[in-house]
């Protein structure tokens, strides 16, 4: 069976339909929460069905609309509840180790008076632990109140919507909204056959080209056709659901060759590799979506995800992303300081992921999505400096390269602690990274130049001898010091990792 995906068409209501659609909406929302209601009271769902048909004057295919949308609606608050369990629960577990370690430094504080606020630092750190415990204690009065209240669910603005569910046996694929590719015919309800009769219907036209040809191809097929006809800012639209079939595949095997994206909150670094791993092409996305307004990032960012859907079309391969999750990152932002709060919420990684996957899908590209583990370690030691690259490229060179399963054993020329036969070429990395992860990136490839005359670089890959050039003098021009800075400081990072962690 061919692979089908569910799409949305939408347009605005012609006019002459808007007062119909206001009495029907008026008319199916008690319905809608009574159904809702006794569906929480755990009654009998036939029972109600059959009940709510003569009490409202709407027939058995109206409350089964109702039905499919009470149902979704119960399916989408579970799931957002247990999404805001885990969040409490994460934040709770990050407030008990700020409180850990905080309670540790406060016995090591010297006796003395902050400048900044003109106060003794014990209490202000005191002051600081009394308002965290407050905080604590709210986050648990929280959860327990989540865990134990009754489940709320919502059904959206009342009045302004309603549903008509479509199905592969009825004519034009739907039995009370019918659309035949120029006019939209609705099924009244018996509730207002005085007011419109049986029927009413209106030319009707779906301004996207290519929404017209999926609903017309959906008709000569006789697949269903679902309508949401619902108000937003004064004026009444129809939205058409439907289920296409996916387009031909555009991208050759991953084995061929993959397109890897490293997404930061700055830049989004690309790399094509080819078949046998080698980087091809490479480029960067800047992004600068601080203090912009959400219609402005997401322009930003369609027009990001647009440009790697081209590029992969035209190198017919898929597309390689790292699976993040912030969920655990987003629950410490108060612990974490101003700087990293505002870096993270800025961060669109699952906006950006989203647009991407339905750019993917439109134009038959394969959207593969691998584990981020120790990808910007990985870039940093084997191919930023083979290629001359940033550190989002690089690490773009190891998502493309993971997800066609090529190796990433750390290099022989590189200096590590031990690791046990058996183990997962991860661990390696693992250890590698601890090493590293304390320092900040520029240094991985500058020293000091006292360090270089104490310490030469050993076994260096590049020719590099450990005796350091000869650094600037005072009365010196500033370009001449600037080059000779440069000249005292550069060096590659297989020589730096053996500086810190080998040759002890």
């Amino acid at each position: 069976m061919m692979a089908q995906r569910t799409v949305t068409v939408t347009t605005e209501l012609p006019v002459e339909l808007w007062q119909f659609a206001i009495d029907v909406s008026k008319l199916v929302e008690p319905a809608r929460v009574e159904y809702l209601n006794r569906k929480l009271a755990g009654d009998d769902e036939n029972s109600i069905v059959r009940e709510l048909q003569p009490k409202y004057g709407i027939n058995k295919r109206q409350v089964n609309a109702i039905r499919s949308e009470v149902r979704g609606a119960i399916s989408c608050a579970k799931e957002s509840r247990k999404l805001h369990i885990n969040t409490l629960e994460l934040q709770i577990k990050s407030t008990k180790g700020w409180l850990k370690t905080a309670a540790k430094s406060l016995a090591k504080l010297p006796d003395a008076v902050g400048l900044q606020h003109g106060q003794h630092l014990r209490v202000q750190k005191r002051f600081a632990i009394h308002h965290k415990k407050r905080r604590l204690h709210l986050l648990e009065k929280k959860l327990e109140h989540l865990k134990s209240k009754p489940l709320r669910v919502s059904l959206g603005n009342k009045g302004t919507q309603y549903l008509t569910i479509g199905t592969t046996k009825e004519s034009f694929g739907n039995h009370i909204a019918q659309y035949d590719g120029g006019t939209i015919k609705f099924r009244v309800p018996y509730a207002l056959e005085a007011k419109y009769g049986k029927a009413i219907s209106s030319p009707l036209r779906f301004e996207h080209e290519q929404g017209r040809r999926w609903i017309n191809d959906a008709i000569q097929a006789n697949r269903a056709l679902s309508y949401h006809i619902y108000c937003k800012g004064f004026r009444w639209f129809i939205a058409c659901w439907i289920s296409v079939p996916e387009p031909p595949s555009q991208s050759l095997p991953r084995q061929y060759g993959c397109i890897g994206i490293d997404i930061n909150p700055g830049v989004i670094g690309w790399a094509y590799v080819d078949s046998d791993g080698n980087l091809k092409r490479h480029g960067q996305f800047k992004l600068n979506l601080h203090s912009r307004r959400r219609g402005q990032i997401e322009a930003v960012l369609h027009d990001v995800t647009r440009r790697i859907v081209t590029i992969a079309k035209s190198l017919s391969c898929p597309v390689v992303i790292e699976a993040l999750d912030f969920t655990a990152k987003r629950s410490q932002l108060r612990e974490r300081g101003r700087k990293y709060a505002r870096m993270l919420s800025g961060f669109a990684y699952s906006k950006f992921a989203k647009f991407l996957d339905q750019k993917c899908q439109l134009a038959g590209i394969e959207l593969i999505s691998v584990k981020p583990a120790y990808s910007s370690t990985i870039g940093l030691v084997k191919f930023m400096r083979q290629y001359g690259l940033s550190s989002d490229t690089a690490a773009a060179i190891v998502l493309a390269r993971r997800a066609m399963r090529l190796s990433e054993r750390i290099p022989d020329h590189n200096a590590y602690p031990s690791v046990k036969a058996g183990k997962h070429v991860w661990s390696a990395w693992n250890a590698l990274n601890n090493t590293l992860k304390s320092l900040p990136r520029h240094q991985h490839f500058t020293r000091p130049n006292r360090s270089l005359e104490a310490t030469p670089v050993c076994g260096s890959q590049d020719g590099l001898a450990g005796k350091r050039n000869r650094t600037s003098r005072r009365g010196e021009t500033p370009q001449r010091n600037r080059k000779a800075a440069v000249s005292d400081t550069c060096l590659d990072v297989h020589g730096f990792i053996q500086l810190r962690i080998g040759f002890n």
